[in-house]
């Protein structure tokens, strides 16, 4: 049976020098996603990545660490020259495996964004099924369940478009990872850090859910995921309704892993 079908309609928010517009993503605008990708989870300020590294620094390895290091210190102060060779072996013991966590949870955050950019992210338009726009036009062509919604600052003066904020809707009628008709699930969910406090991610979830419920059915229930080291995306998707449902551990070395929580919300509700 075919699916329902609706075109997109762009939301916009008046800004001083420029206006934030959520709209589809256009393939031009494939470069400013993908290193924001990159910024929002690795490198920016309050990226989880630096909050994992952050939280890391008072873990039992790293405190093991730090005590492992004050002994080998202590002994190589000794006159003893086995307890100073021991105390050199312990020290540089300590500081490999304090490095290795580091570097372990830079790992793991950057090749989920590699990860992200050689699938979904690799084709946008054909991932999540946004129409091709014709001229820089978005095409007039009906748009199934899912979507890809970008946050653009557009300059009309510069005629410049500075993407400050992504989401995309992922639905395959069961071919997902939940395996359910009846569910999409939303995933990428970036915000600049330098515009941050800007409502820009309610913007997109709101494009997003509205979107959706013109897609009632199939769609009924929306799921999404996000990490322990994310606090202030879970406190924006409870505010829009989801619910927790469940966690998984997502492991990238034997000393760290991190959970992933899964929350779910029916679209009507």
């Amino acid at each position: 049976m075919a699916q329902p079908m609706s075109r997109p309609s762009p939301v916009v928010l008046p800004r001083s020098g420029g206006d934030i517009i959520i709209r589809q993503f256009h393939p031009k605008d494939a470069d400013q996603v993908h290193a924001l990708l990159i910024e929002g989870l690795v490198y920016g300020p309050e990226s989880p990545h630096n909050t994992a590294q952050a939280r890391n620094l008072y873990s039992r390895i790293s405190c093991l660490a730090y005590f492992g290091c004050a002994l080998g210190l202590w002994c190589l102060c000794s006159r003893n020259i086995v307890l100073r060779i021991s105390g050199g072996a312990l020290t540089l013991g300590a500081a490999a495996l304090f490095i290795y966590m580091r570097r372990s949870i830079t790992k793991m955050f950057v090749d989920f964004c590699a990860n992200a950019r050689a699938t979904d992210m690799a084709d946008i338009c054909h991932s999540y099924e946004v129409p091709l726009p014709v001229d820089g036009v978005q095409a007039p062509v009906p748009q199934g369940p899912a979507g890809f919604w970008v946050a653009a600052i557009e300059s009309p003066e510069s005629k410049t478009s500075e993407v400050v904020g992504y989401l995309g809707l992922d639905y395959r009628g069961g071919a997902t990872a939940i395996s359910d008709p009846s569910t999409g699930e939303l995933r990428r969910m970036i915000v600049s850090m330098n515009h941050r406090r800007r409502k820009i991610g309610s913007l997109l979830m709101t494009a997003a859910m509205d979107h959706a419920r013109r897609h009632m059915p199939p769609l009924e229930t929306l799921d999404l995921e996000t990490s322990e080291f994310q606090p202030g995306a879970r406190k924006l998707y409870e505010k829009h309704g989801f619910s927790f449902v469940g966690k998984r551990t997502l492991r990238s070395s034997p000393l760290f892993s991190m959970a992933v929580l899964r929350f779910r919300r029916r679209i009507l509700d």
